[in-house]
């Protein structure tokens, strides 16, 4: 029965209880849906139980569903922490790190920090992927990802977070635009001209409308994209303001064909954190790169 009942297996069943969809739990695994439903069958066929109820909204456990998933979080949990003992008995430092992260912190600080992290840790892996800050944070919780690197703002509970670095929200403008004399702006007066905007699943999206509906006031949307490069290509072009990152606007002077204005509302100071389900469970390879983004961090200040 054992063989049967693998770590995988019980990390998707985990996501279908918290999903209660077996096709969005296929998409956070990256597999097909039939091959999800597959997997649960085997496993109900396994364990002679039945494990989820179907019904028109999605699935839900049964009461030996629920009964699964205290062992399977215990059973993850408890293998998580083999896998952290046993990895202190390898020579040096060797093994892989999966992590996630946010665009900003890729953007703005993780090269230079993973750099020098593989350089002093040869014989490591890290292994980096791109997403938004809620999917990083259910990754991690999942266990597909060892650490994430996501704004402070996303939902977190269950997870170990750690501070990384700051962020303040700056707006851009084109050269010759009315505010590019500014030294400093509310967000509210940006709404009195066009906007560049991010698309609507990044924070700086959802920060600003949310802004604007507390102003009671509409955002004018000239375009929506998805990438810094074209958010200062947009504006550098006149066709509208942008609001960015400080640390996503680009290197000391690139500011030719625009301006850069902080923002002086107080929601305009963010944090972006380093979160992992428990800093005993990581291996040891994971350990040492969290102390090395903090240390980094340190440095930086």
């Amino acid at each position: 029965m054992s063989a049967k009942i693998d770590p995988t297996t019980l990390r998707i069943f985990l996501t279908i209880i918290e999903e209660a969809s077996l096709a969005r739990a296929a998409e956070r695994h990256f597999m097909a849906t039939s091959a999800v439903s597959k997997r649960i069958s085997d496993l109900e066929d396994t364990l002679a139980v039945q494990l989820l109820e179907r019904h028109s909204g999605g699935v839900r456990p049964t009461a030996a569903g629920c009964e699964l998933v205290r062992h399977a979080k215990e059973m993850l949990l408890l293998l998580a922490r083999m896998r952290a003992d046993l990895s202190g008995f390898g020579e040096g430092v060797k093994g892989d790190v999966n992590v996630f992260a946010n665009s900003t912190s890729i953007v703005g600080f993780l090269g230079k920090d993973m750099c020098g992290f593989l350089g002093r840790y040869p014989g490591v892996q890290v292994r980096l992927e791109e997403w938004s800050s809620p999917y990083i944070v259910r990754s991690v919780r999942d266990g597909i990802a060892d650490i994430g690197i996501f704004w402070s703002g996303a939902a977190s509970a269950g997870l170990t977070i750690l501070p990384y670095r700051p962020a303040n929200l700056v707006v851009v403008v084109p050269r010759g635009h009315a505010l590019a004399g500014e030294t400093r702006v509310a967000f509210g007066q940006t709404l009195d001209y066009d906007h560049i905007a991010f698309h609507e699943g990044s924070l700086l999206y959802r920060m600003t409308q949310q802004a604007a509906a507390a102003a009671r006031r509409p955002i004018r949307t000239r375009l929506q994209v998805t990438s810094f490069d074209a958010v200062r290509t947009m504006v550098r072009a006149g066709l509208g303001l942008a609001v960015m990152t400080d640390v996503t606007v680009g290197q000391p002077g690139d500011e030719e064909g625009w301006a850069v204005i902080p923002l002086s509302d107080a929601w305009a100071s963010l944090e972006i954190v380093i979160g992992f389900r428990e800093f005993d469970t990581l291996p040891r390879a994971a350990q040492h790169f969290v102390t090395h983004l903090q240390a980094a961090a340190r440095s930086a200040d």
